[in-house]
């Protein structure tokens, strides 16, 4: 944020309108590996049952309409 604030040379905080004049963040990998983890089992899972009912439909059924 300050990399910011020097660049266009404005506080994003300013500390007469907001009460403070930081965000504290800490960074813990766990959590991230958690999020991309859990995001990638949830997007496996959600692959499951749409390529089930694909494989249930003959190919020659399906084109028969087309």
């Amino acid at each position: 944020m300050s990399a910011v604030e020097s660049l266009f040379g404005m506080q994003v905080f300013d500390p007469e309108v907001y009460f403070i004049s930081q965000l504290p963040s800490v960074l813990l990998w766990q959590d991230v590996l958690l999020i991309c983890g859990t995001a990638l089992l949830l997007s496996f899972v959600a692959t499951l049952y749409p390529a089930y009912r694909a494989a249930q439909i003959e190919p020659a059924e399906a084109l028969r309409y087309e």
